[in-house]
């Protein structure tokens, strides 16, 4: 596997990713929802981010001493994990258009909201992680570091305070009693 195609690839995401971030900045500032572009430029950065990603795991770059039982196995079991919980957020939208930031004329707290704010991410991040740890690649298990960390940032410094900004103290007490990342629901 040439490694330039790789660092090409994680160079065009984050170019990316900074043009998008700063956009959806500016959207949470106005109170806006995603325009198809800046929802479009969304997926295709992390397409650039998973692709890599996805690449590094099938050949193996660079390579982690794992069992390769062990690591089939449990990749298998977190990717199926988190292939579950990814759509079942999105389900609970019930409206791709809700699902994808387009419309927030509700809150939803039901369903899988009930034990994450972010199944979305969580599914996602399971998935990463199981396909790094199957392909057995340090560089996978850094792809999908990045992606944590970049879903973290997101998360903390653009989406929570832009929703409590839409919801207000219905977004508070979500926050109160729903787990960011996974958890039992409070009363």
């Amino acid at each position: 596997m040439d490694l330039i195609v790789l660092y090409i690839s994680i160079g065009i995401s984050a170019i990316l990713g900074i043009y998008v971030f700063s956009g959806i900045k500016k959207t949470y500032d106005k109170k806006g929802t995603y325009t198809n572009k800046l929802l479009s430029l969304w997926m295709i950065m992390w397409a650039f981010h998973h692709i890599p990603l996805m690449l590094a795991s099938f050949y193996g770059v660079w390579p982690v001493p794992i069992d390769k039982t062990f690591s089939l196995a449990g990749g298998l079991i977190l990717f199926g994990i988190g292939a579950i919980i990814l759509p079942m957020g999105m389900i609970e939208f019930r409206s791709l258009r809700r699902s994808c930031g387009q419309d927030i004329s509700k809150l939803i707290t039901t369903g899988i909201y009930r034990w994450s704010r972010n199944p979305q991410f969580v599914g996602w991040f399971l998935m990463l992680l199981g396909i790094s740890l199957a392909g057995r690649s340090g560089f996978a298990f850094a792809l999908t570091g990045v992606f944590a960390i970049v879903t973290y940032l997101y998360t903390t410094l653009l989406a929570e305070p832009y929703l409590e900004s839409l919801y207000g103290e219905e977004y508070r007490l979500f926050k109160l009693r729903t787990a960011r990342w996974i958890g039992i629901p409070k009363k």
